[in-house]
């Protein structure tokens, strides 16, 4: 049956923006990694400039949710979209030039990681903009498609690197962004009202604090994902890969990390039919479904029985993801959103890069099995600690003709008009 929300045009080619967007963000890093071993560099050079397009959107993305919440997000996230498309076409001669000097591929990646933090709060402020009182479904739709499109594009950029070459997997990315900017300059809506006057940074990131703090849902989940990122997604990121493919190959391993996906697409239609009046205790109980993933991993479970577990896994995630992005968005104050989701960004995975970083080091100590089954244990931990939480717990959902809260600091919100 088809989507009823796609019938809106400008949520339709919104969605299909972020499609798009994900496809490039899934394809690069593979056309990358291949283009710099292919000219002659090694693996710490594929991490350097790894690392280069995506520390800077941790840098700046709370520079990027200030000026977003005074502006329609529309218009600097075409200007970001606009940007990368020549900074990963630069990246892209560059390779097809012949073996371009490591700093310049640094430089340019910057450039995209920069332009991403400008481009990335905006999208919590367009969907409310676009879908306000179907968040959910919205939320639900546009994770599907990403899930589907996340599956697809390996595969997509394996073959064009047979036939073509590495380098034309990064110009791929940059016509992503092409195609995503000029179906988000079709989009016409009537924005929802925002902070006023220019921007000042000190003072709009003071505002855009005291509505997160404010809320103790919010920063509840935020800290524990701060904890679960070094204790759980972290390591497993990188001990999945390693134990897997050790023990298995790097086939059955990509086949089990297509199971994953397999079950976000899922989780993302779950998101469409099930509506729980407390969304943030139900997707909680749903994300404990992810808890056998590593502990499967760690106990050398069949490939059969990882599959199954893979596929739950993602279900649970994907689930979560759902039900998270729509509490944030329906019960906060449009014009602080992108502060608030850039907040939310960055204390949720502000940590995995240390937990990826120390994953190794504990795995030579405690042992690879042990850490994933902790893993396992701190994510069940940090589930149960949210739902003892009552702001967590009882959160209720909003429906049709239902408002959010009102700000909780009205004497910084007057220092704004």
């Amino acid at each position: 049956m088809r989507n009823p929300l796609l019938r809106d045009s400008n949520l339709r080619r919104f969605i299909a923006a972020r499609a798009l967007s994900r496809a490039g963000d899934a394809v690069y890093p593979i056309g990358l990694a291949a283009a710099l071993l292919h000219t002659g560099y090694g693996a710490s050079a594929v991490g350097f400039v790894l690392a280069a397009a995506t520390g800077p959107v941790v840098l700046f993305m709370l520079v990027g949710g200030v000026v977003l919440d005074h502006v329609h997000p529309r218009v600097p996230m075409i200007v970001a979209d606009l940007a990368r498309v020549f900074l990963q076409g630069g990246i892209a001669l560059l390779f097809l030039a012949g073996r371009p000097p490591l700093w310049s591929v640094i430089a340019l990646s910057v450039g995209a990681g920069v332009a991403q933090a400008f481009f990335q709060p905006g999208v919590a402020g367009m969907l409310k903009d676009l879908a306000a009182t179907n968040l959910q479904e919205a939320n639900a739709t546009l994770r599907t498609t990403e899930s589907i499109v996340s599956l697809s594009a390996p595969a997509l950029a394996g073959l064009v690197i047979a036939v073509s070459g590495a380098s034309a997997v990064i110009a791929l990315d940059a016509l992503s962004y092409a195609a995503s900017g000029w179906l988000l300059w079709r989009i016409r809506v009537a924005p929802a009202t925002r902070s006023s006057g220019a921007p000042r940074l000190w003072r709009d990131l003071t505002t855009g604090w005291r509505e997160f703090s404010s809320r103790p849902w919010l920063w509840s989940v935020v800290t524990t994902f701060t904890f679960l990122g070094l204790l759980t997604f972290g390591p497993y990121d990188v001990l999945k890969a390693v134990v897997l493919i050790d023990r298995f190959g790097a086939t059955t391993y990509g086949l089990l990390l297509s199971a994953y996906s397999l079950g976000t697409i899922a989780g993302g239609l779950l998101g469409l039919w099930i509506k729980p009046d407390r969304p943030l205790r139900t997707g909680v109980l749903v994300l404990t479904g992810l808890a056998p993933l590593p502990a499967a991993i760690a106990l050398q479970a069949p490939p059969t029985l990882l599959a199954f577990a893979m596929v739950g896994g993602g279900i649970a995630y994907a689930f979560w993801a759902v039900t998270w992005s729509t509490a944030v968005q329906s019960h906060s104050p449009a014009r602080t959103m992108s502060r608030i989701y850039a907040y939310d960004v960055i204390g949720s995975t502000g940590l995995i890069p240390v937990g990826r970083a120390l994953s190794w080091p504990a795995a030579a100590w405690f042992g690879a099995a042990t850490v994933l089954l902790g893993s396992s244990f701190f994510l069940v931990l940090g589930c149960a600690v949210l739902l003892c939480v009552p702001a967590v717990s009882t959160l209720r959902r909003m429906t049709a003709g239902t408002h959010a809260p009102q700000p909780a600091t009205p004497a910084a919100d007057a220092r704004e008009a």
